[in-house]
């Protein structure tokens, strides 16, 4: 029999101090369910989700999505946690799971005190010489969307001279996919909303125990898949993020928050969930109080210590100029020869990218590199670097990863290049070059254990003798290390997650046993 469950990691930066609801340094709660914690497949997958979605997903959320990922991969977390990481290293992939482990109850005008004022505030929009821009994010199954669209389109009718769009975005693939097909049961009809079922009727057309919208409405809202986490692109006048914040974690909120402060359009609205107000303090949203109902407003800079790194220091905006919104991605025709030279002759220091990644995840690092590069004002540490490719190749942001990776290649940096570019190829889905790559980083550095354990995962589908064999290699590797005098210097473990290579010594060594036992 295949045992399917071990003892939890015990020396990782995840499983640190988780008494009494302290919080380590990845930022999480400690007080994560005891049947969480005594499950590794749990445990990877409660920590892959809050890096990926930014969300604490409930234990009995994560058993579902393990028996998913099972089926799907016809291995055991303990029996191949490759296969596992490459499920979860795709953006579609995580768009199509996701509904897994989200919430997604929503109705028609729900809250609808903030209906209420929005619709007070389209009288002054209605002055705009464009389009108001509207976004409604988390938005499930698109009542929500909907509603603003309505609400907007019966003022239309009533003489007001105002045109629209909205922008309508969740993580979850097959929610939006609902949303898109604009067909409801009479469950998304409630008492909180009533108000307003008088512009709901004229817009729905009644079909046996469904309803659908009116396809005019339909036509004015862009709907698509989108993880919050990774920002928004576009800046809008008012922004609906309702009820979605409470599922994240407090570092989290503030990441998400961050993002949608940036998104929003000088003097802005954000509309949170009436319950989620209370909580939320950003020194660029003035509260406001109208109609019993709580929101926001983007302002001028109140605190600028309290800013992101590109508000700070000398920045316009921290002069009292109008505020630019960094740029997302690295414009590569401006890394030239000379670039790279400056950040030459610079090798990578592993305790420097840990203490990195610790911190935020990394997320400020990888903002402060791409706006290095992009302005070749100052030079990058390897470290910084690199630190910054963990962050994006694990946000699947695989065009700033490689951007920043061909400009680490042209100084010729050594094993942790060679490494982070073959786990490029490995989220893409590209084994066979990421094999390459790892074989490569595994050659000039005997201690590399990440990289043979990379290529025995990448074997595991194949000859049992060559995979039984590249298990052995990540085992010896990972023992030579031990035996090192200097291996506490050598933080491989920030390539794989934070989790010590004791945990993965025992799990190679249960692939050995029941790879052995099941020949």
């Amino acid at each position: 029999m295949i045992e399917t469950r071990a003892d939890p990691p015990k020396t990782n930066r995840f499983s640190r101090n988780m008494q009494n609801g302290s919080v380590n340094n990845h930022g999480v709660s400690e007080e994560i369910p005891a049947e969480v914690l005594s499950d590794p497949a749990l445990l990877f997958l409660f920590y892959r989700i809050e890096q990926i979605l930014g969300i604490k997903a409930r234990a009995e959320a994560l058993k579902n999505l393990n028996k998913y990922m099972e089926e799907t991969c016809t291995h055991t977390f303990i029996e191949n946690p490759s296969a596992y990481e490459a499920l979860l290293a795709t953006r579609e992939q995580i768009y199509d799971i996701s509904k897994i482990v989200t919430i997604n109850e929503t109705y028609f005008f729900r809250e609808e005190v903030h209906f209420e004022l929005l619709s007070r505030m389209l009288p002054e929009f209605s002055k705009l010489n464009r389009p108001l821009k509207i976004c409604s994010a988390a938005v499930s199954i698109g009542c929500e969307a909907y509603s603003i669209a309505m609400l907007i389109d019966q003022r239309i009718k009533n003489g007001m001279s105002i045109d629209y769009s909205i922008d309508a975005f969740d993580v979850s693939n097959e929610v939006i996919e609902t949303a898109k097909n604009a067909r409801y049961s009479a469950n998304t009809l409630r008492n909180d909303g009533s108000t307003w079922k008088y512009i709901l009727d004229s817009y729905i057309t009644r079909d046996e125990s469904e309803f659908f919208i009116s396809q005019d409405i339909c036509k004015k809202i862009n709907f698509f898949p989108h993880n919050i986490m990774r920002g928004l692109e576009k800046q809008y006048d008012i922004i609906f993020f309702r009820n979605a914040l409470i599922y994240f974690t407090s570092k989290n909120r503030q990441i998400v928050i961050d993002n949608l402060v940036e998104s929003l359009s000088a003097d802005g609205y954000l509309f949170l969930g009436i319950s989620e107000t209370s909580s939320v303090k950003h020194p660029r949203l003035l509260t406001k109080f109208s109609s019993d109902a709580f929101y926001f407003r983007k302002t001028e800079i109140a605190d600028v210590k309290q800013q992101p790194f590109y508000m700070q220091k000398d920045s316009p905006a921290a002069n009292g100029e109008a505020a630019s919104k960094p740029e997302k991605k690295i414009k590569t025709k401006s890394f030239n020869k000379a670039v790279a030279a400056k950040h030459a002759g610079i090798l990578v220091n592993l305790s420097e990218v840990s203490e990195i990644i610790k911190n935020n995840d990394g997320k400020e690092n990888a903002e402060t590199v791409i706006e290095t590069l992009n302005n070749s004002k100052d030079s990058v540490s390897a470290s910084c670097m690199a630190a910054a490719v963990i962050y994006f190749l694990h946000m699947q942001d695989f065009v700033n990863a490689d951007n920043v990776l061909l400009i680490m290649e042209k100084s010729n940096w050594g094993d942790c290049v060679k490494f982070l570019r073959g786990e490029y190829f490995f989220f893409i889905g590209n084994n066979k070059e990421a094999e390459k790559y790892y074989t490569e980083a595994s050659v000039m550095n005997k201690l590399f254990w990440p990289a043979f354990y990379r290529i025995a995962s990448i074997s595991a589908d194949g000859n049992q003798t060559r995979y039984e064999y590249k298990i052995n290699r990540t085992i010896e590797s990972i023992r030579l290390l031990q035996s090192t005098e200097s291996n506490n210097n050598m933080h491989y473990e920030c390539f794989m997650g934070g989790f010590s290579p004791d945990y993965f010594l025992r799990i190679l060594e249960k692939n050995l046993h029941n790879s052995r036992g099941v020949r």
